[in-house]
């Protein structure tokens, strides 16, 4: 039987959307699409599958993640779906939990984390900058700058563009901290 859920998770939340994804699997559902607000579970064992989300580099279409898609498969990780968005894809994985009982962990080596971690982090500098000019922009609509008056539709609107790009600042920072961490760990197993 199929279950469709509405549930939003914010860009910087993708730990959380995987823990989310994994206590269904645990309750049996298995993810068989997602959405940006969307999911379809279909039931099945629990606990029979395991995900993983990432963040790659590029449109899931491209050849080099089909590339890296098939190796997946050849570790038996099938790529449940993905979403593409710009100049990135946030991709669904899954496998078979008896094969992968501590969880699936697709980037082994620090440097690949590195890597990974590099590229979500470019994504929300795009996101954080878009939304802070974004907010400036409604900020200056707000206050008459089109010669309207005050427009406190356009000033809330700022300010949920103000707390966006907060929000994803922090999350470059974060993600900078953690690269940080990685680094300093490799430089003392080498």
């Amino acid at each position: 039987m199929r279950r469709v859920i509405h549930k939003l998770f914010f860009i910087w939340e993708l730990e959380k959307e995987q823990a989310w994804i994994n206590e269904m699997a645990a309750h049996g559902y298995s993810l068989e699409h997602a959405g940006r607000f969307r999911f379809d579970f279909d039931e099945t064992e629990p606990g029979k599958y395991t995900y993983k989300t990432l963040f790659l580099k590029g449109w899931g279409e491209s050849a080099e993640n089909i590339k890296y898609f098939k190796f997946l498969e050849e570790m038996g990780i099938k790529v449940v779906c993905y979403i593409n968005y710009p100049g990135t894809t946030w991709v669904y994985t899954r496998a078979l939990s008896e094969d992968y009982p501590d969880g699936i962990e697709i980037f082994s080596d620090i440097d690949s984390t590195i890597s990974s971690l590099k590229v979500f982090c470019g994504y929300m500098i795009f996101v954080a900058l878009f939304t802070l000019l974004t907010g400036i922009l409604n900020l200056w609509i707000a206050f008459g700058g089109t010669g309207s008056g005050f427009l406190p539709v356009n000033f809330v609107c700022a300010l949920l563009m103000f707390i966006l790009s907060g929000c994803s600042i922090a999350t470059v920072i974060r993600i900078l901290v953690r690269i940080s961490k990685l680094k300093k760990e490799r430089a003392i197993h080498e």
